[in-house]
């Protein structure tokens, strides 16, 4: 017979154990002890029946069964948060000033419009929006929200899942017919390419290897520092790009762009909304994450 657990506990700290990849930095942050961490982690894989987590004494890695999981733990910790946060903030009027920061070109995946959306239902709220692709340290820079994309580092900061991305290889029809298809991502030396020079390392693009990441270098034929105009050197015939599915989409569905190397493409990208923890006590803050989310 199964005894009683506080579900929602177990899950908020599977979440922790996750994001810190340990056992005790979750029982640190969460000021609990190591051994109740475990427990509870063991009382959600008994109650569904399943093992979550591989556990070695070097390292511990989600099982396929955890992925499943996690991502439905995610869904209803946010949805349970967000509830919470609508009974609190019911029938108030929301103000305040908000700084966000987010990659550029982030308007492509709805974030714009849901930014809009939002000020319309809260006119008294006023809106700083720094699109930068470099790292922002948000305490010293008094920013209240930002769109990370990747794995995070540890931090003091709070990290909400807001979806993902992949990366993909393009070249126009007419550049291919013209110069050939490579078949590896090593051969990409041999061909013109265009490089997002506002990323941290433009000269080096990542694909799956046969068992790992790897990074092959190139080097720029046409060099901007925005990806939309990356997205039209490419559909100008200028050689090969390597861009998120977000900026190309549209030139791939109308076959302005052709998708290669696929076989060599990355694992999706999370993206997250993160925040300062102490940034919680404004409620225009969390009236903007519960409409984000």
């Amino acid at each position: 017979m199964k005894r009683n657990i506080d579900l929602i506990t177990a899950m908020r700290t599977f979440l922790v154990v996750v994001e810190r990849h340990s056992f005790s930095a979750a029982s640190r942050e969460l000021n609990i002890v190591v051994s109740a961490v475990s427990r509870q982690v063991a009382d959600l894989e008994r109650h569904f029946n399943c093992q979550l987590l591989y556990r070695t004494t070097r390292a511990m890695h989600l099982t396929s069964e955890g992925e499943h999981y996690l991502r439905q733990f995610q869904e209803i910790i946010a949805r349970l948060d967000n509830l919470e946060s609508f009974s609190r903030h019911r029938g108030e009027i929301i103000a305040g000033h908000l700084k966000i920061t987010t990659p550029q070109n982030s308007a492509l995946i709805g974030f714009q419009s849901s930014i809009q959306e939002f000020l319309t239902l809260h006119p008294r709220v006023k809106v700083s929006w720094l699109q930068m692709n470099r790292y922002v340290d948000l305490v010293d820079e008094g920013v209240d929200l930002a769109l990370r994309v990747g794995k995070l580092e540890d931090s003091n900061l709070v990290a909400r899942p807001f979806g993902e991305f992949t990366l993909k290889f393009v070249a126009s029809p007419e550049y291919l017919r013209v110069n050939g298809t490579p078949s590896h991502p090593s051969q990409l030396d041999k061909h013109r390419c265009i490089l997002d020079s506002s990323n941290r390392h433009p000269g080096r693009w990542q694909y799956q290897g046969s068992d790992k990441e790897e990074l092959v270098r190139v080097s720029a034929d046409v060099e901007v520092n925005n990806g939309q105009m990356v997205a039209q050197f490419a559909v100008a015939d200028q050689g090969v790009a390597q861009l998120p599915d977000f900026l190309l989409q549209d030139h791939i569905d109308s076959g302005r762009l052709v998708s290669i190397l696929e076989e060599f493409a990355m694992p999706s990208i999370p993206m997250y909304l993160v925040y300062p923890a102490k940034r919680m006590k404004s409620p225009a803050l969390e009236a903007l994450l519960e409409f984000l989310l």
